[in-house]
């Protein structure tokens, strides 16, 4: 395909000298000269973001979020320990309720008494 007659190369538009050109958003204050210094920290990213949001503009288009697809859901069987593996679970738990210092939490418990049950449906 060929591009229209009126389109101007991108590496047309670049400057051709070593700049900076990008130094400061907005106009100095009267009675001050302008003094050139890039622009740093949170203006710098104002001026990114006002660049990247006039650009966005001037293409016409909206930006859309490509969709991410989604995984096939996981059966819960295959999640939960059962028989040996659930008993072996129960030990080591055990152990590292044993080891701790301080009494073990309410979830830790829980988790243990499931596992006895899970243990026994093999």
């Amino acid at each position: 395909m060929t591009p229209p007659d009126d389109t101007v190369p991108i590496s047309a538009l670049f400057f051709d000298d070593a700049g900076p050109h990008v130094v400061r958003a907005g106009f100095p204050s009267k009675g001050r000269e302008a003094k050139l210094t890039p622009a740093k920290g949170q203006e710098l990213r104002a001026l990114l973001n006002t660049s990247i949001a006039q650009l966005g503009a001037v293409s016409g288009e909206t930006r859309r979020k490509t969709p991410v697809p989604q995984a096939a859901p996981v059966p819960i069987d295959t999640l939960v320990y059962h028989g040996r593996a659930a008993l072996d679970r129960a030990v080591e738990l055990r152990n590292e309720i044993v080891e701790a210092k301080r009494p073990p939490t309410r979830e830790k418990i829980e988790e243990l008494l499931d596992l006895v049950v899970l243990a026994s449906t093999e």
